[in-house]
């Protein structure tokens, strides 16, 4: 058998070997069924039936093989027709194969950019993302570091609070008086009531003997009256000219100045203290609270000269 040879140019001889391969394949078969027939001796009557059968079926094939033959030959014959071989159809199959093969990657990269489009657009927007969540950190260790200034502006400004409150403590200790305050005596002698509210004084007779005009007088029963002092008609406690005036005609009365004192008068009763002294006259008081409405009546009590 001649060996098969892949050149374009020699396709007529390929197709003839193959013609021959299969004719020779054809007389190979006629000539194995020939001998198989010419060396059976004849067997009995009992297996005649089993012969007829074989021969029939060598028969079939061989009918079978020359059918196969004519197909091939006629497809063959068609192909020459249409002046082609069986290489040149393979040849002509592979190179379709190729050209898809080369379309089909020619059209990766593209379909790869249309497919990676929209990733990058999601990359793009998670890089947005990270660029809104780094600007949102930086915000917030700016809050942190804005926060961490105040406490310790608070904390230095609580320290001055402190230290403040510490000078004026000391300073308060430095100008405080410690005083004993002397017992009571009795006196014989006519109590002239002073009230002392709103850093004033409010007489209950002023200078002439005459009713002060800055108490509101609240008559009860029994000769009994509530004095209320009117704010801003008080003899200011700087009033020095006024005050001496008046502490004067009560020396001259011969009484003492009893003081009704207001928590919001402490400062006023210093002074008029001093200027009491100055006028050579005693003195008794007695402290209300800040609310407390006096009442003056003739069988009532005043605090006793100390």
């Amino acid at each position: 058998m001649r060996k098969l040879r892949a050149n374009k140019d020699e396709s007529l001889d390929l197709l003839l070997d193959t013609l021959c391969n299969v004719f020779g394949g054809i007389i190979l078969i006629s000539c194995l069924l020939s001998l198989l027939t010419q060396h059976n001796s004849p067997k009995p009557a009992a297996s005649s039936s089993l012969a007829e059968t074989q021969s029939k079926l060598s028969a079939e094939r061989l009918l079978a093989a020359q059918n196969e033959l004519a197909g091939l030959l006629k497809l063959d014959a068609q192909n020459l027709a249409k002046g082609q071989n069986p290489l040149q159809s393979l040849i002509q199959e592979r190179n379709e194969l190729q050209a898809t093969l080369d379309r089909i990657r020619t059209q990766q990269p593209t379909n790869a950019n249309s497919d990676t489009s929209q990733p990058k657009e999601r990359a793009g927007d998670l890089t947005e993302l990270r660029a809104e969540v780094r600007a949102l950190e930086q915000k917030i260790a700016d809050a942190k570091a804005r926060k961490q200034a105040a406490e310790q502006k608070g904390r230095d400004l609580a320290g001055e609070i402190l230290s403040i409150r510490n000078k004026t403590s000391a300073e308060d200790a430095k100008r405080a008086e410690h005083v004993r305050f002397p017992k009571e005596r009795t006196s014989s002698k006519s109590p002239y009531n002073v009230i002392l509210k709103y850093g004033a004084l409010y007489p209950l007779q002023d200078a002439s003997g005459q009713n002060f005009s800055g108490l509101t007088r609240v008559p009860k029963k029994d000769e009994e009256f509530e004095a209320i002092p009117k704010k801003s008609e008080g003899i200011l406690i700087n009033d020095i000219t006024t005050i001496r005036r008046l502490l004067a005609s009560y020396q001259h009365r011969g009484g003492y100045v009893s003081l009704s004192i207001y928590p919001d008068s402490f400062e006023s009763f210093r002074i008029l203290k001093a200027l009491i002294l100055e006028a050579r006259l005693e003195y008794g008081f007695e402290v209300f609270p800040e609310h407390f409405i006096i009442t003056f009546s003739p069988k009532g009590t005043s605090p006793s000269p100390l």
